[in-house]
């Protein structure tokens, strides 16, 4: 997958290698990244999957054939937002199902920081050793397990992932941060269902960690729309 992640779509492009070359986005590249973000989560048709979840087939949770500068557009967003703190970042850390992966495995790139991918299982694994293992509801997959292995104490950790719904992976993985002894930095989401709630229950649960997301977003009805605040 991160083989044919790595190749680009669109001549002409500018593919960013640095901190530094994101920084140097001109208001014209940044807008033109943000509207096409933007568009990927917006009017997109709502389904009812597992445990009666409205589900999208958004294309930056990878449930769909993708291009891979999507991602790149997203990354390169997220940095902007706060290049200092990715310049003294130890860990990227996200869940290694659908788009958090991509997501992450560009971030790392960019930045040159090493990236920890956390997996979901519905039982809890046996015999893996060095390992935290964090109980979780999760809207759209229910009951089961994040596991996280690679975390260390003292470590500067931004957490990122595709989408912030009911906050259930969320709160697991600053969970498995702090029982590693690491720290969290930020949060930072490409996109985030309002009407789930995740942002105020992540608040709730951990007060002092910021959340950000690129595009914010209703999923009620039969289509996406973006949210009014």
């Amino acid at each position: 997958m991160l083989e044919n992640f790595s190749r680009r779509f669109h001549k002409g492009y500018r593919h960013l290698e640095s901190i530094e070359q994101i920084k140097r986005l001109s208001p014209k590249e940044v807008l033109a990244k943000t509207e096409r973000v933007r568009k990927s989560f917006i009017g997109i048709p709502i389904y009812m999957g597992l445990n009666s979840y409205p589900y999208s087939p958004f294309e930056l949770t990878a449930d769909v054939p993708f291009h891979a500068s999507l991602f790149e557009d997203a990354a390169a967003l997220i940095i902007h937002n706060d290049p200092e703190n990715f310049e003294n970042a130890d860990i990227i850390l996200s869940e290694g199902d659908r788009g958090g992966g991509p997501l992450a495995e560009e971030i790392g790139r960019m930045t040159g920081i090493p990236i920890v991918l956390a997996n979901w299982h519905k039982e809890i694994p046996v015999d893996l050793p060095n390992v935290i293992v964090v109980e979780t509801k999760i809207g759209f997959s229910g009951n089961g397990y994040i596991v996280v292995s690679g975390l260390r104490p003292g470590q500067k950790v931004i957490l990122v992932d595709d989408l912030l719904s009911s906050g259930g992976t969320s709160e697991a993985l600053i969970k498995a941060i702090e029982g590693a002894g690491a720290t969290i930095v930020r949060a930072f989401f490409a996109g985030e269902k309002v009407n789930k709630k995740g942002r105020e229950y992540l608040k709730q649960q951990f007060p002092d960690v910021e959340v950000t997301s690129l595009v914010r977003f209703v999923s009620e009805g039969k289509f996406t729309r973006e949210a009014d605040i």
